[in-house]
């Protein structure tokens, strides 16, 4: 693989993002404990993936996480290959915006990150590197889903899933559900949609079903739904093709669409149609997965 342009994505660790957190950490607070740890541990990850990089004469530009300007996005989309050091939330929020270039995520700390959708850390950098230069390692295509809103398509790219609910946690999520000529009211905590990818994350907890890694079909799934006696509601759940669409209406007037988590949000007021579907850009992903048989080669 040749690579002309990369940008290396660095998680902000909650140590440098939150003062009280840091104050905690350093009294030695059970609830911030391992943040010093985990500090250290991604300073030093980001040391040694800049110098592997440097070494193979890779130019790159940084950027993190929190700060995704309109031009750190467009060097995103166009880049031969993003570096997020973190864990799954970096890999995550750098997904959103890449589009024919390839990603790799390096667990920056693995003590204290589950790390998905990272394939390397700091001890394996500089081998996977060094692989990928050579086109021993291949990345994965992995579906994505994209979501229009309004008529308007968002610009981020969900590689686990979207969430529809209320802005409220203990509020009823209310809209109107419609897949193909099917048309169903609903009254519910929220609706998931997953990728295969994300199908063991949060819609897996709710009764969803695994996937093969590399399907591109999509499965959608309604949280805690609301059955009124005499209704029969036949879209609580289903896998859809790639082809197909899933269209929500809210009647909410404080709803929101979640992508990947809270990584980006969007308000879903009363009237709103989301109009979520596979995306033509397939996110290709140097990744380590039991259900992939490991690596790609």
């Amino acid at each position: 693989m040749e690579i002309k342009s990369c940008v290396l994505v660095i998680k902000e660790t909650a140590l440098s993002q939150s003062a009280r957190a840091a104050k905690l950490a350093h009294k030695g607070d059970p609830t911030a404990r391992r943040l010093v740890h985990a500090h250290d541990e991604h300073n030093r990850t980001v040391d040694w993936v800049r110098k592997a990089l440097q070494e193979r004469d890779i130019d790159f530009i940084e950027t993190t996480s929190r700060k995704f300007t309109r031009a750190v996005k467009r060097r995103l989309a166009s880049a031969d290959l993003t570096v997020s050091v973190g864990g799954d939330g970096t890999a995550l929020a750098s997904s959103h915006y890449v589009r024919d270039g390839a990603m790799i995520g390096v667990n920056s700390a693995p003590l204290d990150s589950v790390g998905h959708f990272c394939s390397t850390d700091r001890r394996t950098f500089a081998r996977t590197i060094g692989e990928i230069l050579d086109s021993r390692l291949k990345p994965l295509r992995l579906a994505r889903l994209g979501v229009s809103l309004d008529d308007r398509q968002l610009p981020e790219l969900a590689l686990n899933d979207v969430l529809i609910a209320h802005e409220l946690p203990a509020a009823t999520t209310r809209y109107i559900i419609q897949v193909g000529n099917r048309r169903e009211e609903h009254r519910s905590s929220g609706i998931w949609a997953s990728t295969a990818a994300g199908s063991t994350a949060g819609i897996r907890s709710a009764g969803g079903k695994v996937l093969p890694l590399r399907s591109h079909r999509f499965q959608y799934l309604v949280r805690e739904l609301y059955r009124q006696p005499g209704n029969r509601y036949d879209l609580a759940r289903g896998i859809l093709e790639s082809d197909r669409q899933l269209v929500v209406a809210s009647k909410m007037p404080e709803g929101r669409l979640y992508l990947d988590g809270a990584r980006a949000t969007y308000r879903f007021p009363f009237g709103a149609r989301a109009k979520i579907e596979v995306s033509e850009f397939d996110l290709k992903l140097f990744f380590k997965s039991p259900r992939g048989g490991g690596r790609a080669r």
